[in-house]
């Protein structure tokens, strides 16, 4: 079985030579955001959805629906534009050890963890019913309806490998990994009633009864890591 984020792994090096541009071993913040301001086609100062979109499709060759979920994963305050507001916290994030620079390692370890999280978002998308940015209880219990191929409202492990490997989220493994941590009475089905309910209440962390992005994608927690080199 070929994992299809392979190819993604591979890009992460072609952006950290883009990023690291005096090539020194560490990425400075604004070689961090000189990255994404690459994405500004139009000089505007700012990367709408449609410029990332369309240059990140470009890069990677995967899907509408994916590059939306990494631009996504990038718009920390959910005003659908990447700008400075999103970028001088980015830094933060990629600096894992809190030591004020981001090396190579760091940068590497961040990306392959968006690539993780980047099927949560996806999923995240096709659940936001409203297009608001955030999932309501009623809409984070139907986060993997698109898995449930007989309509039945319970996905099994079959229909989560298959939607997950046809969706091209990543291997049948990885599935039964999540499928296995979600699945909390282990009955073989993810329902809403017995392992989303409690999963929302887990993931809602200031509990304002709704779900951002960023909540929902600790679920790629449960997602094996692949081993790092350097």
């Amino acid at each position: 079985e070929v994992d299809p984020k392979l190819d993604m792994y591979g890009i992460i090096n072609v952006l950290y030579l883009k990023a690291d541009k005096d090539m020194n071993g560490m990425i400075s913040e604004p070689e961090l955001a000189d990255v994404y301001h690459g994405f500004d086609t139009n000089g505007d100062g700012h990367v709408t959805k449609s410029e990332f979109v369309t240059l990140w499709q470009s890069i990677t060759h995967q899907n509408q629906e994916h590059a939306e979920a990494f631009f996504y994963l990038a718009d920390l305050n959910d005003d659908n534009i990447i700008d400075s507001s999103d970028l001088n916290p980015l830094y933060n994030v990629f600096d894992t050890d809190g030591d004020g620079q981001v090396t190579a390692h760091e940068f590497a370890e961040k990306w392959v963890g968006i690539i993780l999280e980047a099927p949560i978002a996806v999923l995240f998308e096709r659940s936001d019913a409203n297009k608001d940015n955030i999932l309501t209880h009623n809409e984070f219990s139907k986060f993997f309806s698109s898995f449930d191929t007989n309509g039945d409202h319970r996905v099994t492990r079959s229909e989560f490998e298959h939607g997950w490997t046809s969706s091209g989220f990543g291997t049948s493994t990885e599935a039964d990994t999540l499928f296995a941590a979600l699945d909390t009475d282990h009955d073989g089905r993810i329902t809403a009633s017995h392992d989303l309910n409690s999963r929302f209440t887990a993931l809602d962390v200031n509990h304002d009864h709704h779900l951002i992005i960023l909540e929902a994608i600790k679920m790629a927690a449960y997602l094996p890591k692949p081993a790092l080199q350097g």
